[in-house]
């Protein structure tokens, strides 16, 4: 596997859990609230598995695509601040949970096996910290929007293939 097509699998499994997260709040499952909390930490522990690999390449390869040579100035700035932000931004999104699951005053176990915290935590800091964790996931939201508009645009304004360099190649001939 190639760094492009691994970086392809990541990014597409990052998008898959985010709207997992997005759609499914630990909250709404009022019959078993503990099942909610337990699947939502567990497919956190994916995504922060997904993340730390994804972020560690970043870190030391960084970042695989450049911006394309039909970009205007304003656009190869934003292309660069907008990548560097979700590179990291996802990850302060996983600490903020990760931060929010271990100040948990009751024991949090991810699908229901997988231990997080002991239980030992503070009611107050754990709110604080999920409190946190709900903001910066709103943003995480926006900078998501926000990056598939950018390419969205450059693929169907600027015409520059910008969807089919991150797509799965069974989905290059619908773009």
């Amino acid at each position: 596997m190639t760094r492009r097509s691994l970086t392809k699998w990541m990014h597409w499994l990052c998008l898959g859990l985010i709207a997992y997260f997005y759609l499914a709040e630990p909250d709404e499952n009022k019959a078993d609230p503990g099942l909610g909390l337990s699947t939502h930490a567990g497919v956190g522990l994916i995504l922060a598995v997904i993340v730390a690999l994804w972020l560690g390449l970043y870190v030391a390869k960084g970042l695989i695509g450049r911006p394309g040579p039909k970009l205007p100035k304003w656009a190869k700035g934003f292309h660069h601040l907008n990548h560097k932000t979700l590179q990291y931004g996802t990850a302060v999104v996983v600490a903020s949970g990760a931060l929010a699951g271990l100040a948990a005053p009751f024991a949090i176990r991810a699908f229901g096996s997988v231990p997080i915290n002991p239980g030992f935590g503070f009611k107050w800091l754990h709110e604080l910290a999920e409190e946190l964790h709900e903001i910066v996931f709103d943003g995480l939201i926006i900078v998501i929007l926000a990056h598939a508009a950018f390419h969205i645009w450059r693929h169907y304004w600027l015409k520059d293939n910008a969807l089919r360099i991150m797509v799965p190649r069974v989905l290059h001939k619908y773009l």
